[in-house]
């Protein structure tokens, strides 16, 4: 599952390369639960932007589970930044 969460991480840098400054995803396991910390900072204002988003371990029993799990909180966190730089944006004018 890292190497998956690494080629999305890689292809979301890539999206937005010229807003991200810097972009880390960590994954924790533990206690039966999936978590996902993400941290960002827009080239703007280099304000860092984190995230935490928590999965029930038990709702993730199959690879393919895991794998759409992944995949949603990746567009979550697309809508997260996409929300941040719209509002830096908003905020210029």
């Amino acid at each position: 599952m890292h190497e998956y969460v690494d080629e999305l991480s890689n292809t979301l840098i890539e999206r937005y390369k010229f807003y991200l400054q810097t972009f880390l995803v960590d994954l924790w396991s533990e206690r039966g639960l999936i978590e996902f910390r993400v941290g960002y900072s827009l080239r703007r204002d280099s304000k860092l932007h984190t995230r935490t988003f928590t999965v029930s371990a038990q709702e993730t029993l199959t690879t393919a589970e895991r794998l759409a799990v992944v995949d949603a909180l990746f567009a979550e966190i697309e809508d997260h930044i996409d929300e941040t730089i719209s509002a830096t944006l908003v905020e210029l004018n």
